[in-house]
């Protein structure tokens, strides 16, 4: 049943139907009438009824690489959030390679989906390619690590800046040793290696190889137990840094459980510091960098809603400034 046909049956007009389902004033049996009518049939407006009602609707998309990534959780809450405000229909899609992501937004492009945002997609030279040609049907705004040489919207957090502010947090508490905990490959994790090496070097302290602690799956959930498993055995090795410097919250979960199987206390014994600023880092109580994950979401909105609604085709990029978040992990 469409919403033409509901207001026939109903002796009504289309406008009349429109009040009703948006629960404005309608005349009492009328509104009785047309409840009854509804349950009936079991009436589900179409989206064309929809348009018709609530004018032309939107719908975007996020396509992302992990939900059970914390950040990734949240920022995905967020962008959520923001669509309901704004009367906006969102979709999720987690791709777990190449293929799929391809497959994701060709099927976004199939939808005539109005606009997507892809978080830290792959960025081979391929990928760049394929995201430029997507950008000329279907509005994009990339999120974090953006490549020099692409021409697609962009938002960042500027993470070199957060790094040179977190090792400069850890040595002003005179660390000298500062462990290094980060997954298998990704830009922002050798970022932070280039800065950690840098800094630690640069103020007399350069850092030992044995210092730099790899870890798998780390942007994933099960990042915590392979985390826990590369710090215990770095320990068992007989190391013992005054800090550690985890690049994402999972990392330092897995590290701090690592600390504890061997009764190493934080501060006290050892201070722990991370990065992202997630509800884990809250809950453990972590200073760390902040990745201000609700100002990203709110300019990738709005950015988004520029490429969308705009005349203006130039790419915009947006950068973030991060900052620390002091809590009780860290101390001399």
């Amino acid at each position: 049943m469409t919403i033409t046909e509901l207001a026939k049956q109903a002796g009504v007009s289309i406008a009349t139907v429109s009040r009703f389902l948006n629960n404005g004033p309608v005349k009492e049996e009328t509104r009785k009438k047309l409840e009854a009518l509804v349950l009936e049939q079991n009436f589900v407006p179409s989206k064309i009824s929809k348009e018709i009602i609530n004018g032309q609707t939107k719908s975007i998309a996020i396509l992302t690489h992990s939900v059970s990534n914390m950040y990734t959780a949240e920022f995905s809450e967020a962008i959520v959030n923001l669509c309901s405000e704004r009367k906006m229909t969102c979709y999720t899609g987690c791709c777990g390679g190449v293929e799929s992501e391809y497959s994701y937004l060709l099927d976004f492009v199939g939808r005539k989906i109005n606009g997507v945002i892809l978080h830290e997609p792959k960025d081979g030279e391929a990928q760049l390619k394929l995201y430029e040609r997507i950008a000329g049907r279907l509005p994009l705004v990339w999120i974090h690590s953006i490549p020099a040489d692409i021409e697609v919207n962009s938002i960042s957090v500027n993470q070199e800046k957060g790094m040179r502010l977190a090792m400069e947090y850890l040595m002003g508490f005179g660390h000298k040793r500062i462990a290094y905990v980060t997954g298998e490959k990704g830009y922002s994790y050798t970022l932070k290696q280039k800065i950690w090496k840098e800094s630690l070097t640069q103020n007399g302290f350069p850092p030992d190889d044995r210092d730099l602690i790899t870890a798998q799956r780390t942007d994933f959930i099960d990042g915590i137990k392979t985390t826990k498993e590369a710090v215990v055995k770095y320990l068992k090795a007989g190391n013992r840094p005054s800090a550690i410097f985890c690049a994402n919250d999972i990392m330092a979960l897995g590290t701090l459980n690592a600390l504890s199987e061997f009764g190493l206390r934080v501060p006290d014994d050892i201070s722990l510091m991370s990065h992202d600023n997630t509800l884990i880092a809250q809950s453990m109580n972590l200073t760390c960098v902040d990745m201000k994950i609700q100002s990203v979401a709110i300019a990738a909105m709005d950015l988004l809603d520029y490429a969308m609604n705009g005349i203006d085709k130039t790419p915009r990029h947006i950068t973030i400034t991060p900052d620390i978040v002091v809590r009780k992990s860290c101390g001399e």
